[in-house]
């Protein structure tokens, strides 16, 4: 099953869904599942919480969100009974996080269809295709930022993918990871001080954007901080600049270099 909403009839059991309450009475509350098109569904008391619940409006209001557990299907009767006592806090936060990102992920594509006068059937033809692909759109996205040949076998047009892919870098930032190390340098020569920050600044260029930091920690130490979308790319670029500072500084002064432990 994808882990993005999806227009089926019925929810699986054992599902996650987002339900607004309706109705609430001493047996419990109605919903409708905004995600299977305003399907009435039914939380019973005793799936509430654990042990006797006196008060249902102590636990749910009427017209708020809750994240519910599929606990039985109907397909004939086309009735849903929910359980909130056994959603975790971690399953509510990975639910609403998943809506929040199938929502951006909308919204991306419907900026995209008025930018590119797309019509109805075009933004949701791509929209499939992509989530076909990549389980979700919004990993689809995060992987086209990462890398722009991402779509390549999706038969999308070029312009479409280079505007969804300018879109996207406006509205989805990718998560970060870093690695640091100390970075040694002493030197005698006279004019070591502007040699040394003039090795670190040549790292530091506009080129790098905010992917390169570097600290002074009291001589002759500097902690030099890299980010990047993964690690392997974190260390590829980390390589780069310890090679730069070492070729600006070539002889004149000692180097050496010692990677933090996470």
């Amino acid at each position: 099953m994808k882990q993005e909403i999806e227009n089926q009839d019925m929810p699986e059991v054992g599902e996650l869904v987002l339900a607004l309450v309706t109705s609430m009475s001493s047996h419990g509350a109605k919903v409708v599942l905004e995600e299977y098109n305003n399907m009435y569904g039914f939380l019973h008391v005793s799936e509430i919480a654990t042990g006797w619940v006196k008060n249902v409006s102590r636990f749910v209001t009427v017209n708020q969100k809750v994240v519910l557990k599929v606990i039985r299907v109907d397909s004939a009767r086309t009735e849903v009974d929910l359980s909130l006592r056994q959603v975790s806090g971690e399953d509510r936060k990975q639910k609403l996080l998943s809506v929040k990102r199938y929502d951006k992920s909308r919204s991306i594509f419907d900026t995209l269809q008025t930018k590119l006068k797309l019509t109805d059937e075009q933004k949701n033809e791509y929209f499939d295709k992509v989530e076909d692909q990549f389980v979700t759109v919004y990993s689809g996205l995060e992987e086209l930022i990462r890398d722009g040949k991402a779509f390549g076998q999706l038969d999308i047009p070029e312009k479409t993918v280079a505007e969804l892919t300018g879109i996207s870098k406006s509205k989805i930032a990718i998560p970060m990871v870093n690695v640091t190390g100390i970075i040694q340098v002493t030197t005698q020569d006279s004019d070591g001080i502007n040699l040394i920050k003039d090795s670190m600044s040549q790292v530091l260029s506009n080129k790098t954007g905010k992917r390169v930091e570097i600290s002074y920690l009291g001589s002759p130490k500097y902690k030099i901080t890299v980010y990047s979308e993964d690690y392997k790319s974190a260390e590829k670029r980390l390589s780069s600049a310890l090679e730069k500072i070492k070729k600006s500084i070539g002889k004149k002064a000692d180097f050496s270099f010692s990677k933090e432990q996470t």
